[in-house]
């Protein structure tokens, strides 16, 4: 059995970080609204109408308890999920939503980072760790980005792997990126696929952060010496302490993680 990452104290220079963003970077709860993933805010009758709205609620509300079954097996999870993600981007395409309706929904105040998000970036930068930010979301690459860049610490350290939107000419949806990153092929194989890694990286040791039972595959197929990960969660607690190092609360901070690098 592969050490925990902490048998011995974390060498910055023999350390990569891999993280999800939605839930994970991001509150969970805001204002008394559930706020996990930027497309749950994206879910509003401004941005896709009546009929759009509610054809996502309907696609939400059927596939979402799928992706929190930890009984499901992988092979059906994975038909499952990309079948979520293809009818919820059709849907995004025909209410015409456009480049500036996404950035407009990452400015919004439901979107809040997790208390000690930014100092944590901050370490990482500092300590020249690498940090990969790995997400599912459905317009992850072009919010992440723009996200990190307003805070001004999307440094040369970071690496953002996740979906990709093409706009037509007008600026509108036009479809996304094949393939499409979603929880259930969320793993080490599709970063060293993408060439974010090497099956053998050179950094032997991993902090593997994230929110959902699935984001421990999030190494899957990469060569570490050890990974040490660590969850936000509420639910399913029982499965999480068996997967996982350390689970902090649902609301949890980055505090935790940041005292793991000192």
């Amino acid at each position: 059995m592969k050490k925990s990452l902490l048998d011995s104290k974390i060498d910055s220079k023999n350390t990569i970080v891999i993280a999800d963003f939605d839930g994970t970077f991001t509150k969970k709860e805001v204002m008394g609204k559930k706020t996990s993933a930027l497309m749950t805010i994206l879910m509003d009758e401004k941005y896709l109408g009546k009929a759009g709205l509610q054809a996502s609620h309907e696609l939400f509300n059927h596939y979402y308890p799928i992706e929190l079954d930890p009984h499901i097996n992988e092979i059906d999870k994975n038909a499952l999920m990309q079948e979520w993600w293809e009818k919820s981007f059709a849907v995004i395409r025909e209410c015409k939503v456009s480049k500036e309706m996404l950035l407009e929904v990452c400015r919004s105040p439901l979107l809040q980072w997790r208390d000690q998000l930014l100092d944590f970036v901050k370490i990482l930068n500092a300590k020249k760790i690498p940090l990969i930010i790995y997400s599912a979301g459905g317009f992850g690459k072009l919010a992440i980005e723009y996200l990190l860049e307003k805070e001004n610490i999307f440094a040369d350290n970071i690496k953002v792997f996740s979906n990709e939107i093409i706009f037509d000419e007008q600026g509108y949806f036009l479809e996304i990126v094949q393939p499409i990153v979603h929880i259930a092929n969320k793993t080490g194989h599709l970063l060293i696929k993408n060439n974010l890694l090497t099956a053998v990286p050179d950094r032997r040791h991993c902090l593997l952060i994230g929110d959902s039972l699935d984001d421990k595959k999030m190494t899957t197929g990469i060569d570490f010496d050890s990974v040490y990960k660590v969850a936000f969660s509420s639910h399913n607690l029982e499965h999480f302490a068996k997967d996982f190092d350390l689970v902090l609360p649902v609301d949890g901070s980055f505090e935790k993680i940041i005292d793991l690098l000192n």
